[in-house]
């Protein structure tokens, strides 16, 4: 394998090119696709943008699968900041070259940068290469490497749901008291609700924006519904 280099925007949005060790200080987090992905045949879907709470912004999602892992992404608070295939690897093994972008990159809380990759269904000898290629560029860029599977069932299911309640809307510091403070112990959404005394539509809304943003916790891997135990974030539930 010949060296590998990396192809993204700069800071003005022109294409260059980086070393792995060039990378180390470049915040591809913050950065669009070098071109925008094109739906290829295999893929499911189509090229989307899903707008992330995290960002307060659209993120270039390639496929179907990669949509699913940015709800993920989006609904993991250790993730502060993520994008979509912001960048290229270019490297070449005999005299064949290849080209492929991961799936994300994403800055932590902690202040590390990790490198997210869709993991296949079926991994086979291109995903290996691939995954060596990458764990090569992190090494020099001092990048972790995340793995993550395409969320399946009844928790991708509530997910994508519960990410209708994503968008940021006005709430008083009042109201979100009131409403936590009846999930003291584990009682129905509607229930505690009820028990918080805010108007129920109001106060079912406000119950799952706080169940997206996880101050209130619930069981992912049951449906989601009015009568879903749910209960406050630090009653040791």
């Amino acid at each position: 394998m010949t060296d590998v280099t990396g192809w993204h925007l700069d800071q003005a949005g022109g294409l260059t090119c980086s070393t792995p060790a060039e990378l180390a200080q470049v915040p591809l987090e913050e950065r669009r696709p070098p071109t925008d992905p094109v739906a290829y045949h295999g893929r499911q879907g189509i090229v989307t943008r899903w707008w992330s709470a995290t960002n307060r912004s659209s993120v270039i999602c390639g496929s179907l699968r990669r949509t699913r892992v940015a709800v993920e992404l989006d609904f993991d608070p250790s993730v502060v900041r993520f994008s979509g295939e912001p960048l290229e690897l270019h490297w070449q093994t005999g005299t064949t070259k290849h080209r492929w972008r991961p799936d994300f990159m994403a800055r932590t809380a902690d202040g590390h940068r990790a490198v997210v990759v869709v993991r296949p269904d079926k991994p086979g000898p291109q995903w290996r290469m691939r995954l060596s290629v990458l764990h090569e560029v992190a090494k020099h860029a001092g990048w972790r490497v995340q793995e993550r599977p395409v969320p399946l069932g009844m928790r991708r299911a509530n997910l994508e749901w519960a990410s209708g309640y994503r968008h940021p809307r006005p709430v008083s510091h009042e109201e979100e008291r009131a409403l936590l403070a009846a999930f003291g112990q584990p009682r129905p959404v509607l229930e505690g609700v009820t028990a918080s005394g805010l108007p129920q539509l109001s106060g079912l809304d406000l119950a799952w924006q706080l169940v997206w943003r996880q101050h209130l916790l619930v069981d992912w891997d049951v449906p989601l519904l009015p009568t879903s135990p749910t209960w406050a974030a630090g009653t040791g539930q």
